[in-house]
């Protein structure tokens, strides 16, 4: 039961990271993390939401197959 329970949470993390990263903007916000740059920009209301959440999900992803690993 705890194998088949793990599973499932890590295959609904995966497809939220997924998810989260392909949400993540692209495009022309690439170019401005020019090194040559003086302006630092700063991730902001939406966009800093979406990284914040990408990154707990990425931990829970994690924890959950460390502790799959060891049942």
């Amino acid at each position: 039961m705890n194998i088949v329970f793990f599973s499932t949470i890590q295959i609904i993390l995966s497809i939220t990271l997924i998810a989260l990263v392909f949400m993540q903007s692209s495009g022309q916000d690439e170019s401005r993390g020019n090194i040559m740059m003086s302006v630092k920009f700063q991730k902001r209301g939406w966009e800093r939401t979406l990284f914040i959440a990408t990154i707990v999900t990425m931990l829970l992803f994690i924890v959950s197959s460390v502790v799959q690993t060891l049942i």
